[in-house]
């Protein structure tokens, strides 16, 4: 697979802790390594209000079927080969935002 570039929204199997089951579920791409694995953040349509969390008023418009929130904080490294399909790609705006979040937390 090529690079998948910051800012894509992916859609994913996230595995639970067991590491046997997992979910579908569309994420945010932080970081591609090119070694094969990711950094993504979570994407929910639970609706968040922390200030880790992101809500996307253009939800549509990033590729996302239902109102979301980017929950910056729940990151996590997985393989590429765990992506299912490409969904949209966030504007400068929301990349400034969680930009400004992950500055925040390291």
């Amino acid at each position: 697979m090529n690079v998948i570039e910051t800012g894509s929204i992916v859609l994913l199997k996230f595995p639970f802790t067991d590491g046997i089951t997992y979910k579908r579920r569309p994420v945010l791409v932080l970081k591609d390594f090119a070694d094969g694995d990711i950094l993504v953040c979570r994407i929910t349509s639970k609706i968040y209000t922390g200030k880790y969390d992101i809500y996307l008023d253009e939800w549509e418009k990033f590729g996302l079927k239902l109102p979301s929130v980017v929950r910056v904080h729940k990151m996590a490294t997985l393989e590429t080969n765990m992506i299912e399909s490409f969904m949209g790609q966030i504007d400068n705006d929301i990349s400034d935002k969680v930009k400004s979040i992950y500055n925040s937390i390291i």
